[in-house]
């Protein structure tokens, strides 16, 4: 394997595959144990949503949903690197991951940010 040095463009995806996995940790902890309980049942959907209408949970959920996102896609584009070796198939999939991902990011931000003190009184 031919040494390319820092420029050659694996380093920073590396360090923040090895970043975003050491916050995803506590920060999966700590969804775990408040909006899941770890109990056989879990927690209802209205304490869940309570729960969410708070500025710090909002900001701990955007956070998870972003490293998450990053984190698996970086890893894929590495699998996907590995093992599809035609350039145009490659970019495809990687692609299709990535449009995925983003909508996936959307519907996550939108579930996040849609729940609102007011909005949660109407439905209650």
């Amino acid at each position: 394997m031919v040494d390319r040095g820092i420029g050659s463009g694996g380093a920073l995806p590396w360090f923040f595959q090895r970043l975003t996995g050491i916050l995803l940790a506590p920060i999966l902890i700590v969804h775990l144990l408040t909006m899941h309980k770890w109990t056989a049942h879990g927690l209802p959907w209205d304490q869940v949503a309570l729960r969410l209408t708070n500025p710090y949970w909002k900001v701990l959920e955007v956070f998870f949903l972003t490293f998450a996102l990053y984190h698996g896609l970086n890893g894929l584009y590495a699998i996907i690197g590995d093992y599809v070796r035609k350039p145009a198939l490659r970019l495809t999939i990687f692609s299709l991951a990535c449009v995925a991902g983003v909508v996936l990011l959307i519907f996550g931000l939108v579930t996040v940010f849609s729940l609102t003190p007011a909005s949660l009184r109407a439905t209650l």
